[in-house]
């Protein structure tokens, strides 16, 4: 699968700083351990296996199971503070910002949240839409990315 993403960080690789890859093995038992085996859509299972997630143009997040809590890339912390705060428990968050990108798992799909209060402000049929909708749309001219 090619993400826009990596094609991205193949143009400006200091923009991008990945966890670490993850084998499919290690990453599906994670998953089992903390019950999101069947929440989680192929497109990003295959993007944290190739990433770990990581801090994206600077000052974006993307969340995942090789993040440090310390530094607030875990998966795990993010969504339990964001459920704490009133996110919907239908909803695990995989990336933070200025919004929160989110997978819905009771329709998995993929959707953009209010930071503030959770409201649903856009959907996405995948990662590549979300990113390319969301992250990739502001930052494509900053960076000079194709």
């Amino acid at each position: 699968m090619t993400f826009q993403m990596i094609q991205d960080a193949h143009v400006r690789p200091e923009l991008f700083k990945w966890n670490g890859r993850m084998t499919a093995e290690t990453l599906n038992a994670w998953l089992r351990e903390h019950g999101w085996q069947a929440a989680v859509p192929s497109d990003l299972f295959e993007l944290w296996k190739e990433t770990g997630g990581g801090d994206v143009f600077e000052t974006e997040t993307i969340l995942g199971p090789m993040g440090d809590a310390a530094l607030g890339d875990d998966i795990v912390a993010a969504n339990r503070e964001l459920h704490s705060r009133g996110m919907p428990e239908q909803f695990l968050a995989y990336y933070v910002g200025v919004n929160i990108g989110a997978v819905d798992v009771s329709q998995m799909e993929y959707v953009e949240l209010d930071g503030t209060d959770f409201r649903s402000i856009r959907r996405f049929v995948s990662f590549d839409d979300w990113y390319s909708m969301t992250l990739r749309s502001e930052y494509q001219v900053r960076y000079g990315l194709p």
